[in-house]
């Protein structure tokens, strides 16, 4: 009996390690993952931010190609990896809409002259649009944190 119960308790013990190993691994996947959802919001948000910047730049202080040097691709790369990562529709549809609203605000600006009360539409909408990119992504990472 002594030599059963041995090998009972050794492969109890192996299993139990095994399934140890997987939770932390798991547990490890489940927080590269919100980092790397953490890390494209802060990108979009950051670079959304500094594309609003750069129209105010070239509006009010006449700074000639603020907005033309931008960094679109870093933005584009970000929103990709943004939609590979999460799956969750509010995040996904303020992203949506950040990107619309920017883009928008961005070709109206380049054509030239504007007429003040379209401009300062497209400017609100891509603020509140990043506003609302920054809530629905502080939900979601907040949420994913939470859960692991």
């Amino acid at each position: 009996m002594g030599a059963w119960g041995t090998l009972f308790a050794t492969v109890v013990g192996a299993a139990i390690a095994l399934l140890g190993q997987h939770l932390v691994k798991r547990a490890e996947h489940r927080a590269r993952i919100s980092e790397l959802l953490l890390e494209q919001c802060a990108l979009i948000a950051a670079s959304s931010s500094d594309f609003h910047n750069r129209v105010w730049e070239e509006r009010v202080l006449d700074m000639a190609d603020r907005v033309s040097s931008s960094d679109v691709s870093a933005h584009q790369l970000a929103s990709a990896r943004l939609r590979i990562l999460s799956k969750d529709r509010a995040l996904l549809s303020a992203l949506q809409e950040l990107n619309s609203a920017g883009q928008q605000l961005g070709s109206y600006w380049r054509r030239g002259a504007v007429d003040e009360a379209e401009f300062t539409s497209r400017w609100n909408r891509h603020r509140t649009a990043a506003d609302q990119f920054l809530a629905a992504s502080a939900e979601v990472v907040h949420r994913r944190l939470t859960q692991a």
